[in-house]
């Protein structure tokens, strides 16, 4: 049986590279993803000191992303697996409240898709500096798209 976290994982992973700092991010410093706070309370949770998260280990990745963002947004729970990775993805990059009340809207992954990008739409009309990003964003739904059309 195919684990449908480790696909997922695979996906988001492609799109969230390696260390980044930019200062219209509005997450702020993060590495594969994981912002500082996020990396700073997991550590702080596990009873270890405070560390760049320049340093992450895959294992922490690993962990936070299955225990903070899979389980959290109830995607082990999804019996649809191109759903469950998009719930997922969106978790990572909109927040796992927002994924959970976007996919209360539909069950339909393709749709559920489509309603992300409206999201960013929506964000950057509200905030103009994050146009900066609109084309990755979307350019990431578009590949999940894609991605989970193979499964």
């Amino acid at each position: 049986m195919t684990d449908i976290f480790k696909e997922a994982l695979d996906f988001t992973l492609r799109w969230e590279g390696g260390y980044v700092n930019n200062p219209n991010d509005p997450g702020g410093e993060t590495n594969k993803g994981v912002t500082k706070s996020v990396y700073d309370a997991y550590r702080q949770k596990k009873g270890l000191s405070k560390q760049s998260v320049k340093n992450i280990s895959d294992s922490e990745v690993y962990d936070i992303y299955k225990n903070q963002y899979w389980f959290s947004a109830g995607c082990d729970t999804i019996q649809d697996a191109k759903l469950a990775i998009s719930v997922f993805d969106f978790a990572v990059n909109g927040g796992v409240a927002r994924a959970k009340r976007y996919l209360a809207l539909t069950k339909d992954s393709v749709k559920f898709n489509n309603n992300r990008i409206g999201y960013y739409t929506k964000i950057v009309k509200v905030n103009p500096k994050l146009q900066t990003f609109l084309k990755g964003w979307s350019n990431r739904v578009l590949d999940l798209n894609k991605y989970i059309e193979k499964l």
